[in-house]
């Protein structure tokens, strides 16, 4: 493990653990497969250990990912808000897995902010809070997924690492790399996967579900965003797409529809800067990569009250999706120097 302090953490977390009797998992909102992976993947390693703990996230997730072991189990916040309300009030160990604040909950932040269970923190995303009693917080890991292999290696042993939490895990670092394309340059994170396939996951039948299982609408979608939406400005290595509530309608849009989206402008040569713009009722939703030192982390928290990582980053615009485009594109100009670099 990266962390200093890691099995000083570990022997705090079993403490915890051992005298906590109702634990609850959450994720944040909109969560993708690092979310799902690590939430479930932490699920299955705790019920090893002889507790029962619950899962509560804010609100749905993509249909390509619930068929992961266990997703059955999980209680949404969007629509079963009395039982959510009852089991994280009433619990005494709390888990935030894949965020690094409450704020990532959105209409579940104050339920959680305001519950009176510990807090334990685990993630990879820099600036956590610090309203957590615990934190397993590593920016150099490829996904939170890899940070629940080790942090379960080391409370169950490697070797009782079963296949559920294996996919799960696997599903994890799989979905937040792209497919083992970026952020994988470490070679533990090689070795875990080569474990988690020694666990008896089927790497095919997981890309097989994840990558090639979508709906007509969904490809629709897709291929309409590439030749009628995305608009590339090579002066500043930059494209962004833009879709309205409108558009998504028309491609029946269901939640995931648009994963991925942001990452196919950087597959054109010389792109190093991306964004997508997504409408949505109250706000428009912003996804940033970028490949290279460009750190969107910077450029989310400078423009749009948000954070990820260096190469991906996401936040809100309060305008409308014409004028964000607008703003977006005098951006270009502001930043043209360091995008140009």
């Amino acid at each position: 493990m990266i962390l200093v302090n890691f099995k000083e953490n570990i022997n705090r977390l079993h403490d915890l653990l051992s005298s906590s009797q109702r634990i609850v998992l959450t994720t944040h909102h909109n969560p993708d497969g690092d979310a799902l992976g690590s939430l479930l993947g932490m699920y299955f390693i705790l019920r090893k250990m002889g507790t029962e703990p619950r899962m509560v996230i804010p609100n749905g997730f993509p249909d390509f990912l619930t068929w992961m072991p266990g997703s059955k189990e999980i209680i949404l916040f969007s629509k079963q808000k009395v039982d959510a309300k009852r089991i994280i009030n009433d619990a005494d160990l709390l888990f935030a897995l894949d965020y690094n604040g409450a704020k990532r909950l959105e209409d579940m932040e104050q339920l959680f902010r305001n519950a009176k269970g510990k807090k334990v923190l685990i993630d990879h995303h820099p600036n956590p809070d610090d309203d957590f009693v615990l934190q397993f917080s590593d920016t150099s890991v490829s996904s939170t997924a890899e940070l629940v292999y080790e942090i379960g290696s080391a409370l169950i042993g490697e070797q009782q690492i079963g296949t559920d939490e294996s996919v799960n895990i696997f599903t994890g670092i799989m979905t937040d790399t792209g497919s083992f394309s970026y952020a994988i340059s470490n070679p533990r994170t090689f070795d875990i996967i080569g474990k988690l396939i020694g666990n008896g996951v089927q790497l095919e039948e997981v890309q097989r579900q994840v990558y090639n299982t979508f709906s007509e609408g969904r490809l629709r979608l897709m291929g309409y965003s590439i030749s009628e939406k995305m608009r590339v400005f090579p002066e500043y290595k930059a494209a962004y797409i833009s879709l309205s509530r409108e558009e998504l309608k028309r491609f029946n849009y269901s939640i995931g529809d648009t994963e991925g989206l942001v990452n196919i402008p950087l597959s054109i040569k010389g792109i190093v800067f991306s964004a997508l713009f997504v409408e949505n009722t109250s706000f428009v939703k912003v996804s940033l990569r970028s490949r290279g030192s460009f750190s969107v982390n910077k450029f989310s928290n400078e423009n749009y009250n948000g954070g990820g990582h260096t190469n991906a980053a996401g936040g809100k615009s309060f305008t409308t999706l014409t004028e964000t485009e607008k703003v977006f594109e005098t951006l270009l100009i502001k930043y043209s120097e360091e995008l140009n670099q």
